[in-house]
């Protein structure tokens, strides 16, 4: 009898240590699925390895809005005074950093004019740039506007320089046709 209920717990512990192995964090049916994911992705980078892949119709595009992109950062550096961004705007368009520059930058692009001058504006204006330029037609000081838009006094004045450079504002501080239009 003692024999017998021994060996029925050695039954049951080898029944709980298999369902253990089959179902414990999965268990096989877990590692079999996994295993023909696996395979299933070594065959399709293979495929992807022997395919060549043609350029996308879009991608011109997307080279002239990176390029366009990069030029604009490179802009907002030289008006902050990077000499880097200077040196490679000034090589690549043969201008100063201002308005001549930042229309031959919008020219050069063959993004539609519409999604160019929204994108400049955003990156070249942007939130803090638009909240002061309100703030100064309401009759701010540089120091009120810089308040309002929640930025320090030193950031404001980069803000005010670029707005300046760029023709958003003129040395009134009032916003010109270009600035109107960063304000939508």
């Amino acid at each position: 009898m003692w024999t017998e209920i021994i060996l029925l717990a050695l039954l049951a512990l080898v029944a709980v240590l298999l369902a253990l192995l089959l179902f414990w964090e999965g268990g096989l049916s877990e590692r079999r699925r996994l295993r023909a994911e696996r395979i299933a992705f070594k065959e399709e980078l293979q495929r992807l390895r022997v395919t060549r892949v043609k350029p996308q119709p879009g991608a011109q595009k997307g080279d002239d809005l990176f390029s366009f992109a990069r030029d604009l950062e490179s802009l907002r550096g030289a008006i902050a005074g990077s000499k880097i961004c200077q040196r490679t705007l000034r090589r690549k368009y043969g201008l100063a950093p201002g308005p001549e520059l930042f229309a031959a930058i919008i020219k050069r692009s063959k993004l539609d004019t519409s999604s160019k001058l929204r994108l400049a504006d955003e990156f070249l204006v942007g939130e803090v740039g638009r909240s002061m330029i309100r703030s100064l037609i309401a009759g701010a000081s540089i120091e009120e506007a810089a308040d309002n838009a929640g930025v320090p006094l030193i950031v404001a004045n980069g803000q005010i320089t670029r707005l300046r450079v760029l023709g958003y504002i003129d040395s009134s501080l009032r916003p010109t046709e270009i600035g109107k239009r960063a304000l939508d």
